[in-house]
């Protein structure tokens, strides 16, 4: 995503009533939690 993308996308969740709090919540969530695929690979790393 590029960041005119993020932008446009926070500006859609606050026109549907998101706080920017809880917008700020999430993309921590995503970008701090690891994808199921990737956590797998490391599980079966030697």
């Amino acid at each position: 995503m590029t960041g005119r993308e993020i932008v446009n996308l926070i500006d859609r969740l606050e026109d549907k009533g998101m706080k920017p709090e809880e917008i700020i919540e999430i993309i921590r969530y995503v970008v701090l939690t690891e994808p199921q695929e990737r956590r797998k690979e490391k599980d079966h790393a030697p």
